[in-house]
């Protein structure tokens, strides 16, 4: 063999190599999770969502299907188990744990604790603290941290390191797209900022999952049903109806995707209408504009609410 006919042997070889070479494969455990990480790989790779179903992130049953997703992914995005509370069990069960990235534990991030019942729900200036450092334990923090639009900007930068640093062949287009998420945030920033300035609502919300939105775009929750998805106890429900007639309740926010039973009976002979919100994207299409439709969605129904008084 010719030593021109062994380099072009040799090159063929190189070429064939790259040409199919397999993408990474990045799965992201919820439709908020999977947006970001969708709008970074755009062009490069497309990442599987882990949880597919309308379940609750917080008791997710996976399918087998599912558990194989994360046996074979080559990395695994997820908040926390303050948020995917059966994650950490299977996550321990992976031959490489390393693949995991809990975004909770991004450094910058603003962390809000966990409210209590009965906590002064005027009162939104919490303090920022890095993620890796928080001063609360994790098991106290509000994990619905892609609600505000500044987090989001740090989640886009974490999750686009720890792609690059897995394929930094593609470090540029990578970039590109982050940059790109970026300028939505800002985009979608300025235009809620404007639409929900003159939202001066008095409100409950079901589940307290909002206060990263409320704190972000000054909405004053007046309080919550539950911290949980348990019903309150007959204590709390009678503080619940003097709230809403002492306060002149107007709204109160459930989640998706249906109206609690008990919202019927807490409402009696109140004027205080029910919105439901999607905090997780359940009735949301997943792909790369889901976070974005979220984010709206939010904003719309607190403008509906106050424009049906």
């Amino acid at each position: 063999m010719t030593k021109h006919l062994r380099f072009l042997t040799l090159l063929l070889l190189v070429t064939t190599s790259v040409a199919t070479a397999e993408p990474l494969r990045i799965v992201a455990s919820i439709k908020p999770v999977h947006s970001l990480v969708a709008g970074i790989t755009q062009g490069i790779s497309e990442p599987e969502l882990l949880m597919s179903s309308n379940q609750s992130p917080h008791h997710y049953s996976l399918r087998p299907s599912e558990r194989r997703m994360l046996a074979e992914a080559d990395l695994i995005f997820w908040i926390g188990p303050g948020m995917e509370s059966f994650m950490p069990r299977l996550l321990n069960s992976l031959d490489n744990k390393n693949k995991a990235v809990s975004l909770i534990e991004s450094q910058g991030l603003k962390l809000i604790p966990i409210r209590a019942a009965g906590d002064n729900h005027s009162d939104h200036d919490h303090d920022e603290h890095d993620g890796g450092e928080a001063e609360q334990e994790p098991s106290r923090i509000d994990a619905h941290i892609w609600l505000d639009s500044h987090n989001t900007d740090i989640l886009v930068d974490a999750i686009s390191q720890q792609i690059i640093r897995l394929d930094p062949e593609h470090r540029q287009q990578y970039l590109a797209n982050s940059q790109r998420l970026h300028d939505r945030i800002a985009q979608l920033r300025k235009t809620l900022q404007q639409s929900l300035n003159a939202i001066k609502i008095s409100f409950l919300t079901y589940h307290d999952g909002y206060q990263y939105f409320e704190t972000e775009f000054g909405l004053h929750n007046t309080g919550f049903i539950t911290t949980t998805e348990l019903q309150p106890g007959a204590r709390h429900i009678i503080d619940l109806k003097k709230t809403i007639k002492e306060k002149n309740i107007e709204c109160v926010f459930y989640d998706a995707p249906a109206e609690p039973a008990l919202l019927k009976s807490l409402l009696a002979n109140s004027q205080a209408r029910t919105f439901m919100l999607d905090p997780v994207g359940m009735l949301i299409p997943p792909g790369e504009d889901n976070w974005l439709k979220i984010m709206h969605s939010l904003a719309d129904q607190f403008i509906n609410c106050q424009q049906h008084l």
